[in-house]
């Protein structure tokens, strides 16, 4: 009798040992989409600061939830009149007396929405719980989502024990750089009857946007594109020179990259960076190639793999 029980519980505790990492790493999944939800259906605004640069930058995030439907208003706080907003995570560039709209460029901040918006459904991540501790006076849980490729972005999460948002947001490269670091250092309640934007706003800088043309064709074939990204778009954009150049774009549910390719030129600069933003141009035979996106290096590195020299 004692025997049977001894091996039962030898049984239950071989069973609990060799589940509980994925039990944990589905909590883990679970918990973050509780982040999401949060931040989706939320109503408030916050000070975010950017301190992953040499020069801190500070921000205003004034977040509404409408009807099911995810409004952001990001502010500088650096004395420059400029901003930006997003209805379910397209928008457009404006000054603050919005006597200038334009089409949405590429912010720092704009992974913040991304990540956290209850639509955006992580493809190739585990989620790992970091522990407990106190940030800027709240109770936070860490959360570190990894890439099972190894080849993207890492993101660092602090949730609020209390409200589930988010306080803090790192964006690690594989090499283990901090790219982007947000912290919120001041949040109030908001209301979505005095959010200022309204959708006629939206609706008129969606018609003014480029369309994009979505692609059924091949990826180009000289190109080595992870399984995780599926191609969007294979269009032209047409650049200040006056030139039209061929691009194909590529997304992963989270974040997107575009390569270009045009002929042949100098490449005077073959990489640049900013924060998560990585410029990586290469060339072979009669084309250039441009790989511009929120990738790391790395993986730019790997698109163009097949153009780099042996």
């Amino acid at each position: 009798m004692n025997f049977t029980k001894t091996a039962v519980a030898a049984v239950i505790a071989v069973l609990f040992f060799n589940t509980s990492p994925s039990a944990a790493a589905d909590q883990c999944m679970v918990d973050f989409a509780s982040v999401q939800k949060a931040y989706s259906k939320s109503n408030f605004e916050a000070t975010v600061i950017d301190s992953a640069s040499l020069n801190v930058e500070p921000f205003s995030l004034d977040h509404a939830s409408v009807n099911g439907i995810s409004y952001s208003t990001w502010k500088t706080l650096n004395n420059e009149v400029e901003g930006y907003a997003l209805r379910n995570g397209k928008g457009f560039d404006f000054n603050h007396s919005q006597s200038f709209i334009g089409i949405l460029s590429w912010h720092q901040t704009l992974i913040w929405d991304k990540l956290f918006s209850d639509k955006t459904r992580l493809e190739g991540y585990e989620c790992t719980m970091l522990g407990r501790t106190r940030l800027a006076g709240r109770l936070v849980a860490m959360m570190r989502l990894s890439p099972v490729d190894e080849m993207r972005y890492s993101f660092v999460v602090a949730r609020d024990e209390d409200t589930s948002l988010p306080v803090e947001l790192a964006v690690v490269s594989p090499k283990q750089i901090v790219r982007a670091k947000f912290t919120v250092t001041a949040v109030h309640a908001g209301s979505s009857d005095k959010y200022s934007l309204t959708d006629e706003t939206f609706d008129r800088v969606e018609k003014l946007s480029p369309k994009r043309v979505s692609s059924s064709s091949m990826v180009w074939r000289e190109l080595t594109i992870p399984s995780n990204f599926k191609i969007k778009a294979t269009s032209t954009q047409k650049f200040p020179d006056g030139k039209n150049i061929s691009y194909q774009e590529f997304s992963d549910g989270l974040v997107s990259f575009r390569v270009y390719r045009n002929t042949k030129t100098a490449v005077s600069v073959p990489t640049a960076t900013d924060g998560t933003l990585t410029v990586f141009r290469a060339a072979k035979d009669n084309y250039e190639y441009a790989v511009v996106g929120e990738i790391p290096l790395e993986l730019s590195m790997l698109v163009l793999s097949k153009i780099l020299p042996k």
